[in-house]
């Protein structure tokens, strides 16, 4: 079982991210952008869990990350962007249709602010919503198996 904290939007509220990292004791983490020093400092501060980060649409001066990874836990495909690049204010079809493209399992996104799960057949969309405001998701992996779950501090 793998234990996993998504993070996005903290935008320099690095306090926040270090709140949640050590309420939920985390195995990896997700960032998805936004705040994508929060995440590098906190794998300095934590360098126990595995880190797996996007940069966002504010991470300007940010030239050590990609804007999009594909990667795979526990046999899970995921992608993760920061959501920017696929209008996801505007729509989520752009973003929907990369992950049937990459034949991801898993999608994962920020940028709105906003927590949003959908889940079909084949994948699932999920943004955890804005660190800053204390929002964040924590995924659950267990034989192939998903949980994802939307919380606040």
């Amino acid at each position: 079982m793998k234990k996993i904290l998504v993070l996005s939007d903290s935008h320099s509220y690095f306090d926040e991210a270090l709140k949640i990292f050590e309420e939920e004791k985390p195995d990896i983490v997700i960032g998805a952008g936004d705040g994508i020093k929060d995440i590098d400092n906190l794998s300095y501060v934590h360098p126990e869990a595995k880190y797996y980060m996007v940069k966002g649409n504010c991470d300007y001066f940010d030239r050590s990350h990609s804007e999009e990874n594909l990667f795979e836990i526990e046999g899970v495909k995921i992608f993760l962007t920061h959501g920017h690049l696929y209008n996801v204010k505007r729509s989520l079809s752009s973003i929907r249709e990369i992950g049937k493209q990459l034949n991801a399992s898993l999608v994962v996104f920020g940028h709105t602010h906003k927590p949003y799960l959908e889940k079909d057949e084949n994948m699932i969309l999920f943004n955890p919503g804005a660190a800053e405001d204390g929002r964040y998701g924590v995924i659950i992996l267990e034989n192939s198996n998903i949980q994802l779950f939307h919380k606040q501090l």
